[in-house]
């Protein structure tokens, strides 16, 4: 079998939500390594930049130092020769232009719109390079049918040669709740709704902060951004509205489990992770019927109209004791479907295809 390389440039840069995938990717991959019998597996290589801000704890895949593997540079000139006998992965949008057999993992399409949130530069440099990086990997994943046909529509990666392997949320559970969180931030059990606020325009939170005038018993609390974030993107925050600053995600499962619901009303979202997290953490999820959220989420979250204020606040409303139980109950079931060991067996597949393939599509 050929041997294997992942790409850890990634591991220069912080703690998002693309890095967080690919890190724990590559964890749930050393474990089933290190669940092999060691003549079985094939020799996998993690290559680390000497600048990183962090790294995993790994049993089996071998850690490889870079000198300068935290640059495009690196990554399109000297990443490609180190990995050229064996198959290269890359899990962060990003990948050499030229790779005899390499994976790529693209989470959505999103750097095509204005509304993003990239940056004018990059999205442009997304735009030019992404689509030929696509075409020069054997095999392209990504997090939900909805972003395989956005890819494919959009002429980024044509369907037949991408598969999904869908995000597992059950990291969520991981660590035991923080209750003191709710003392921290002065409020009750079921007094208030849970919000990821960002300024981008996709994410769409100005409908819930419009919704939230009509919904007076309640109270918001946001997750993410600063008041002053928001504020300076021209959105109206209630006054009342609470913010909880830098988290994590044992102070994040508990503010999950008190809410009266998730409001997750963006426009598009490639898988949409909160959701799934709030429904492993018992809490009912007010949605927008958009993107890859129908798909993953189906029939256990309540659906408002993207753009209809008093629909927002009529289905926080509408979660009364028993529609609560109900998508309580849906959602604890839906949710299950996701975690972080089925996507390492997926990912583990593709790989195991990939190695024996005498010659790679697209190279």
């Amino acid at each position: 079998m050929r041997p294997i390389y992942f790409n850890g440039k990634f591991y220069a840069g912080g703690l998002n939500g693309v890095h967080r995938v690919a890190d724990r990717l590559i964890r749930e991959y050393d474990q089933l390594l290190t669940a092999m019998a060691p003549a079985d597996r094939p020799r996998t290589t993690l290559f680390l930049p000497r600048q990183r801000q962090w790294q995993p704890a790994l049993r089996t895949i071998e850690l490889v130092e870079e000198e300068g593997a935290h640059g495009q540079r690196w990554e399109q000139t000297r990443l490609p020769r180190l990995s050229a006998d064996g198959v290269l992965v890359n899990l962060c949008n990003l990948a050499p232009l030229r790779h005899p057999r390499q994976l790529m993992l693209i989470h959505d399409a999103q750097f095509l719109f204005p509304d993003s949130g990239y940056p004018l530069r990059q999205r442009l440099g997304y735009r030019l390079l992404v689509p030929r990086m696509a075409r020069a990997s054997a095999t392209v994943l990504t997090v939900s049918d909805y972003s395989r046909q956005m890819l494919d529509v959009l002429g980024v990666a044509p369907r037949e040669r991408t598969r999904v392997l869908y995000n597992g949320a059950d990291h969520i559970l991981e660590q035991p709740a923080d209750q003191t969180i709710l003392d921290r931030l002065g409020v009750a059990p079921g007094g208030y709704v849970l919000l990821f606020g960002s300024p981008k325009g996709y994410k769409n939170v100005a409908i819930v902060l419009d919704a939230m005038r009509l919904v007076p018993d309640k109270r918001l609390v946001i997750v993410g951004s600063s008041r002053d974030a928001l504020q300076s993107a021209g959105l109206a925050v209630p006054a009342d509205a609470i913010f909880t600053g830098k988290i994590d995600d044992a102070g994040l499962r508990a503010l999950y489990q008190a809410a009266h619901c998730l409001a997750f009303p963006s426009r598009t979202e490639g898988f949409g992770l909160p959701p799934v997290e709030a429904m492993l953490c018992s809490c009912p999820v007010v949605a927008a019927p958009a993107g890859a959220i129908p798909e993953v989420c189906r029939d256990a979250v309540l659906y408002a109209d993207i753009d209809d204020a008093a629909g927002w606040a009529d289905a926080i409303h509408r979660l009364n004791d028993a529609t609560r139980q109900t998508k309580i109950r849906l959602g604890l079931d839906r949710a299950a479907r996701f975690t972080w060991a089925q996507a390492g067996l997926a990912l583990q597949a593709t790989l195991t295809a990939l190695c024996s393939t005498p010659t790679a599509a697209g190279s």
